[in-house]
C-alpha cells in the first residue's frame, strides 16, 4: 500500500514541478485562482510543443482549456467580479456571438490574461475549422473522418485511434474565429495594440479563407484603430485612403501600430494582385523605418559564449529546483504602440524583410534584375544582423533575422534558377537562329552563352552560401512556419 502512496505522491510532485516550469515560461495573472492560471499556462504550453517535448499542438486540448477559462473569467461569481455588459455592444450578433464586455475596472494583468485567452481561443478556432467533436467519446476529428448520413464513406481514423466519431453525437469543435476576434475588438478595456493584434489576425484569416474584399474592410478598420491613437492631424502622417505613409519633412513620424498596419496592407494588396499599391506601401514603410530615431542603447551585442546543452540532466534538475524556489515575476505590459518606435540593433531585420518584399514585387512585375538586386541586399543585411546578434537574449530578433535570411535565400534561389532556365532556352534559340542568320547571329549566340554562364555561376555561389548558412538557420525555431516576411508569390 505504501508503494502506491509513494507513486501517487511522486506523480503529484512531478506534476507540480512541471506546472512551475511552464508558469515561469508563460506567466499568468497572479490574482487569478489556481484553476484559471492552470488553464491559461497549459493552453500556452500546448501552443509551443517544441518547448515541452511534443511534436505538434493538440488544438482540441487548447480549445478545451480556453473554453473553460473564458467561462470562469466571464462569470461574476468566479473571476469576473466587476465586469459589466456594455450599454452599446453588449448584444448578440448572428454568426459572431456576444460582443465584448466592459472589463476596464479590472487590473492590467487580468485584462492582459483575458486578451491572451481570447486570442488563443481564436487561434485554436482557426486550426479547428471544419473539425467536429464527439462529446460522448470525447474525441475531435476533421469532418471527413466522422461517420454519419452526411458522410457515408468516411476516411479511416489514424493508426492507433480505435474510437470513431459519430455524427449524431458531434458538434462544432470550436466556435468561429471571428467570434473571438470581434469580442476583442468590441471589449472596453483592451488597449490599441491588443485591438490591432485582433484586427490584423482576423483580416489575415479572412485573406486565408479567400474573402479578400471582407479582409480589405478589416484592414481599413485596423487603420482606423492605429490612427485613433495618434495625436494631431493624421492626414499629415498617412494617406487614409490606401495606408501609404507620407514621410513628410515636417517630422511627423508614424507610430509602431501604423507601421504594422501599412505593412499588413502592403502584403494584402500584393496577394490581391494590386502590385503598384503594394510597392508604394512597402517603400513608404521602409523609408519611414529608416527615418526613425536611434535608440539611446543602440549597439550590436558582443558575440556570447557557446550555448550550453539544455538536455543535460543536471542542468534541467537545477532549473526545476530554481523554478520551485524562485517566485514568478509577472512581466510588465508592452507599450500600446501609439508612439513611434526607435531603431535598435535588430531594426535591420525589419528593413531586410521589407526589402525582400520589394525585391519580390519588382521581380514579378517590372524588372527582374532590379528585383534580384533588392533580394541580394536583403539577404546580406539580414545575415549580417543575425551574425551580429549571435546567441543574444533577444531571441525574437534572432528568429526574425533567421526567417528573413531563409525566405530571402529561397526567393533568391527561385529567381536565379528561373533566370538560368531562361538563359539556356534563349541560348539554344539564338544558336538555332545563327545557322540561318546573314549577319551577327554568331555574336548574339556568344552573348547568350556568356549570359547563361553568368547566371550558372551565381547559382553555384548561392548553393555554397546556402550550405554555409544552413547550420545557423537550423538552430532557430519557427523557421518552418509562415514567417512575417514570407514569400508572396515568387
Amino acid at each position: 500500500m505504501s508503494f502506491y502512496a509513494i507513486l501517487v505522491l511522486f506523480s503529484v510532485v512531478k506534476l507540480g514541478v512541471y506546472q512551475e516550469d511552464i508558469e515561469h515560461s508563460w506567466p499568468t495573472p497572479p490574482e487569478w485562482s489556481w484553476k484559471s492560471r492552470w488553464c491559461l499556462r497549459s493552453a500556452q504550453a500546448q501552443q509551443n510543443p517544441e518547448q515541452i517535448g511534443q511534436l505538434m499542438t493538440n488544438w482540441p486540448m487548447v480549445a478545451g482549456y480556453l473554453r473553460e477559462l473564458l467561462e470562469r473569467l466571464e462569470d461574476p461569481e468566479i473571476e469576473g467580479k466587476g465586469i459589466i455588459e456594455q450599454d452599446e455592444g453588449g448584444f448578440l450578433v448572428e454568426g459572431v456571438g456576444r460582443t465584448g464586455l466592459d472589463v476596464s475596472a479590472k487590473s492590467e494583468p487580468w485584462r492582459r490574461g483575458y486578451f491572451q485567452a481570447l486570442m488563443g481561443a481564436a487561434k485554436a478556432a482557426e486550426n479547428l475549422d471544419g473539425w467536429l467533436t464527439d462529446r460522448k467519446q470525447r474525441i475531435s476529428a476533421p469532418a471527413e473522418y466522422v461517420v454519419g448520413p452526411s458522410n457515408p464513406r468516411p476516411k479511416p481514423m489514424p493508426v492507433g485511434q480505435k474510437k470513431v466519431p459519430h455524427e449524431e453525437d458531434c458538434e462544432q469543435a470550436s466556435p468561429s474565429p471571428e467570434s473571438f476576434y470581434m469580442k476583442v475588438l468590441t471589449t472596453r478595456g483592451c488597449d490599441t495594440r491588443q485591438k490591432l493584434d485582433a484586427a490584423l489576425a482576423y483580416a489575415d484569416w479572412l485573406d486565408f479563407k479567400g474573402l479578400g474584399q471582407t479582409a480589405g474592410d478589416m484592414y481599413t478598420w485596423a487603420l482606423d484603430i492605429a490612427t485613433g491613437g495618434l495625436e494631431g492631424d493624421v492626414n499629415k502622417v498617412v494617406d487614409m485612403k490606401n495606408g501609404v505613409l507620407k514621410n513628410s519633412k515636417a517630422g511627423d513620424l508614424p507610430s509602431e501600430n501604423l507601421l504594422r498596419v501599412s505593412t499588413a496592407l502592403a502584403v494584402h494588396n500584393a496577394r490581391q494582385g494590386n502590385l503598384p499599391i503594394a510597392l508604394s506601401l512597402f517603400t513608404s514603410v521602409l523609408q519611414a523605418r529608416r527615418n526613425l530615431p536611434l535608440s539611446e542603447d543602440f549597439s550590436l551585442p558582443s558575440f556570447p559564449s557557446p550555448h550550453k546543452n539544455t538536455n543535460d540532466i543536471f542542468t534541467s534538475l537545477f532549473k526545476s529546483i530554481k523554478n520551485v524556489l524562485v517566485p514568478v515575476t509577472y512581466p510588465e505590459p508592452l507599450p500600446s504602440g501609439d508612439n513611434p518606435p526607435q531603431r535598435t540593433s535588430a531594426s535591420a531585420c525589419e528593413e531586410a524583410g521589407l526589402m525582400t518584399y520589394i525585391g519580390e514585387i519588382l521581380y514579378a512585375s517590372s524588372n527582374k534584375e532590379l528585383g534580384l538586386a533588392w533580394t541580394r541586399d536583403a539577404v546580406d543585411m539580414a545575415e549580417s544582423t543575425m551574425l551580429d546578434l549571435g546567441n543574444s537574449d533577444n531571441r525574437d530578433a534572432r528568429t526574425r533575422c533567421a526567417q528573413c535570411v531563409k525566405v530571402g535565400l529561397e526567393n533568391w534561389k527561385t529567381m536565379v534558377s528561373s533566370l538560368v532556365a531562361r538563359s539556356r532556352k534563349e541560348e539554344q534559340e539564338s544558336r538555332e537562329q545563327a545557322k540561318s542568320a546573314w549577319f551577327g547571329g554568331e555574336r548574339r549566340a556568344q552573348a547568350k552563352t556568356l549570359d547563361r554562364r553568368r547566371w550558372e555561376a551565381e547559382d553555384a555561389i548561392l548553393e555554397d552560401r546556402i550550405r554555409r548558412l544552413f547550420p545557423l538557420l537550423e538552430g532557430e525555431s519557427g523557421l518552418d512556419t509562415l514567417a512575417p516576411n514570407s514569400s508572396l508569390f515568387v
